[in-house]
């Protein structure tokens, strides 16, 4: 049964109908504190059997789960928001029927009996004190607007959605339309208006019904300048639509496609199509759409330049999130979106909480420089740069294994440094170090560096007196190492040292 094979996740538990009031509670009230999810009592840990059937093991009667409304409608502060569905195996009654409790997000902070605080994180139910609790608090304080109620899309439209019916189809228990619609509170039961999350889901153009609230935009720019300059536009900016799912995937797709067209000069001086970790552009694009604010009327822009690729999302970060903790703490803006999307048998939110980890740990496998965040007026904006994470200094001499000569503009490409100075820094680091030497006779725009080659000492002539072996090391010398050690200060031109020059004259004169 699909039931029975769901992993417990970040939405999901199951607990043996054994189970005390306090664990009732603390699963609920960890659940309301998060962005809702489902848990069943009858259901036995998967490490108690090998055979998903064994685990089964529900109640005998409707009775015997009045302790279960006790805990959820009267033992938890304020009262979690609940409904209860009952469910049996066809043709297996003996085993008893399990109770699937549905918790959705609430706008409070609930306690236990005890007066314990917990959340949601991963699989487990986690207790916060203190400051943990005044952030939750300030994450709930507002409304999103992904639970306003649409004024001209109602019930008998939604129910009809393709993509709601196919969802359906995938998920356990099976159940009519209206019926999940219901249970997940996703419209008014007296005016039967939607609200704005089910539209985001499942509503076949979503943006026919919030305009240009829920889209996506692509643009290609033929340039790797910062900002953007209509003149390097390529073609026509595509606009994407569709339910939230399909939105995601259609990104993917899209952005995918327009990357791979984009070639890169790598170290060893070969055009090569561009590659970003799939998985980084993947998390980047879901948190894009499942995080940002709906109430602003701009869709979501991506652009894609020569050396990265920019995610513009509308809105702000959710409640007490900042740069600074925004690997550590967690606030979802549209939680029920990002519950609902996670039941998709095949989810595109599979990490809750760590999105953004594996975005950042696939960077650096790849070897490249980690994603930038900033904020650009009512944009959140992600960075994903094609920047090597190899030292440029590294990639200029790799070139140089396989080419006589670099320019400041092939530096450029291959270490990804926009800056010409910059550039022009580095080339005199490994001047300095003896590593490289201008090319003579190329100066200004055409000027170029090549590797500093060794001197090969020459054999003396046969009966020619032998060198003097000071000096012939001195001349092995390359010129640049001689000058970094010069110490002296009262001119800039370097002077060559002369090893035994005194003792040579000394010997002419008589001394």
């Amino acid at each position: 049964m699909v039931l029975l094979a769901r992993e417990e996740s970040h939405f999901w538990d199951v607990k043996s109908r054994l189970s005390k009031g306090g664990v009732v509670q603390k699963i609920a009230v960890a659940l309301a504190n998060g962005d809702g999810g489902e848990f069943a009592l009858g259901i036995e840990d998967a490490k108690t059997s090998e055979d998903d059937l064994d685990r089964w093991q529900g109640y005998s009667t409707i009775e015997d789960l009045n302790p279960v409304h006790q805990a959820l409608a009267k033992d938890c502060l304020p009262q979690i928001p609940y409904s209860v569905d009952y469910l049996e195996i066809e043709g297996q009654e003996s085993k008893g029927f399990v109770c699937l409790v549905t918790i959705t997000k609430s706008a409070d902070v609930h306690y236990t009996a005890a007066g314990k605080v917990y959340v949601r994180h991963h699989a487990a139910s986690t207790e916060i004190h203190g400051q943990e609790i005044v952030n939750l608090s300030l994450s709930k304080g507002a409304q999103s607007y992904e639970d306003q109620e649409l004024g001209d899309y109602f019930l008998d439209e939604a129910i009809e959605e393709q993509e709601l019916r196919d969802f359906l189809a995938s998920v356990s228990p099976a159940m009519p339309p209206a019926d999940f619609l219901r249970r997940e509170r996703l419209y008014n039961r007296k005016t039967e208006g939607m609200k704005v999350s089910a539209a985001l889901l499942y509503a076949d153009k979503p943006q026919s019904i919030l305009n240009k609230r829920c889209g996506i935009k692509i643009a290609r720019y033929e340039t790797d300048l910062e900002g953007f300059n209509r003149d390097y536009l390529k073609g026509v900016p595509q606009s994407l639509e569709g339910p939230a799912r399909v939105l995601i995937e259609l990104a993917l797709d899209a952005v995918s496609t327009e990357i791979q067209a984009v070639q890169t000069l790598d170290s060893s001086g070969q055009l090569v199509p561009t590659r970003y970790p799939p998985e980084t552009l993947k998390e980047i694009i879901v948190n894009a759409v499942i995080h940002r604010d709906y109430n602003l009327a701009d869709d979501i822009l991506i652009y894609i330049y020569n050396n990265r690729v920019e995610v513009h999302s509308p809105g702000k970060l959710p409640g007490h999130i900042t740069l600074k903790n925004i690997f550590t703490d967690r606030a979802s803006r549209n939680g029920t979106l990002v519950r609902l999307l996670n039941k998709y048998p095949d989810p595109p939110n599979k990490d809750i909480g760590e999105g953004l980890q594996t975005a950042f740990a696939k960077m650096k496998e790849a070897k490249l420089k980690a994603p930038e965040f900033r904020f650009e007026g009512n944009y959140f904006v992600v960075k994903i740069g094609h920047t090597p994470l190899a030292r440029p200094e590294e990639l200029i001499l790799e070139y140089l294994e396989s080419h006589p000569e670099i320019t400041n503009r092939v530096a450029r490409d291959i270490t990804g440094i926009q800056s010409e100075n910059l550039v022009k820094q580095r080339f005199y680091n490994l001047q300095d170090a003896g590593s490289i030497e201008r090319v003579p006779g190329k100066a200004g725009s055409s000027s170029a560096w090549r590797q500093v080659q060794p001197q090969v000492a020459e054999s003396p002539a046969p009966g020619s007196p032998a060198r003097d072996p000071q000096q012939l090391a001195f001349d092995l010398i390359p010129t640049e190492v001689v000058q970094a050690a010069s110490s002296t200060e009262t001119s800039r031109r370097p002077q060559r040292w002369q090893p035994k020059r005194e003792t040579r004259r000394k010997r002419k004169t008589g001394q």
